[in-house]
């Protein structure tokens, strides 16, 4: 991270104007002293002044550092409302650390998988709702929880109630319905999750993978069985639209902290630390609570 540089810059020039004096006898020591008082008196203000534009210079750059925040378009997540300003619990949680820690958030809107590459490389600074992975943490620092999620199969109103109470259950009926489950790239799913996709072919095979909107439209089209997601995210849309067609089944496969992802590449230990502290500040007075209540449906 860089922080913005001051866009001006102040210099001073303080001028002693000095006439030619013819100093008469009785006179000289008088205006000597005089002189000498006017120096440092000249000197002083001058030590004031500099102080003083180094103090406002300090100021001003501390005010202006900036933190690129990244954000998806994937409401209630991060979305923008229709005055283009960018709403959403994990962008407002974002948000609330960035400038409880001093930093001016500039929000940057990336994909998911493509978000990591750039936190790696130092070139996107803040990730919101990220689980902690072996993998993550070499190139991100941790600061959370941010908040509490779950991964939960979203499916039609029409199989709501489809006997699933495990992963075999879930293989199971996708055999008996002819169809597969989604899942997106880059997102955990719990241990048992990944080692079924990674060991077991049959597990496998019942999976896809694609885009959360992709998943949603080939749910609703009968092209997958469901897929999984947090129930948030459908909650929502309910909300919203009274007739969305997806709903939550009852199955989960994870429920654990999501966190803050803060680039190792790109933000230093003093930054880090201002955002450690920025978010003990949050939790103590309720802040992060009071966001997280404002999105939960």
């Amino acid at each position: 991270m860089v922080g913005n540089q001051n866009p001006f810059s102040i210099g001073f020039i303080i001028t002693l104007a000095r006439k030619p004096a013819i100093f008469k006898s009785g006179n000289f020591e008088r205006m000597h002293s005089l002189f000498q008082f006017r120096s440092r008196t000249n000197t002083r203000l001058r030590r004031t002044l500099m102080l003083m534009i180094f103090m406002v210079i300090a100021a001003s750059s501390k005010a202006m550092d900036s933190l690129d925040v990244r954000v998806g378009n994937f409401y209630p997540n991060y979305y923008k409302n229709a005055e283009q300003q960018w709403e959403g619990i994990d962008v407002e949680m974002a948000v609330a650390l960035a400038e409880r820690a001093g930093f001016s958030p500039n929000i940057v809107e990336i994909p998911w998988s493509r978000a990591l590459i750039m936190a790696r490389r130092g070139q996107v600074d803040l990730l919101a709702n990220v689980n902690i992975s072996d993998e993550r943490s070499e190139y991100l620092h941790w600061i959370g929880p941010q908040r509490y999620t779950q991964m939960s199969l979203i499916v039609t109103r029409e199989n709501a109630e489809l006997p699933i109470n495990s992963l075999d259950d879930l293989v199971a009926q996708c055999k008996s319905l002819g169809l597969k489950f989604g899942i997106q790239p880059n997102v955990i799913y719990g241990d048992e999750f990944a080692e079924r996709l990674r060991s077991d072919n049959e597990f496998r095979a019942c999976a896809e993978e694609s885009t959360g909107p992709q998943n949603d439209d080939k749910v609703l089209f009968g092209r997958l069985l469901g897929y999984f997601d947090e129930p948030l995210d459908v909650q929502a849309e309910r909300r919203r639209n009274p007739d969305y067609g997806l709903v939550v089944h009852p199955f989960t496969v994870i429920k654990e902290p999501v966190f803050f992802g803060v680039s190792k590449a790109s933000v230093n230990a003093d930054e880090l630390k201002r955002l450690l502290v920025a978010y003990q500040s949050l939790v103590a007075d309720g802040s992060l609570d009071a966001i997280a209540r404002k999105w939960t449906f």
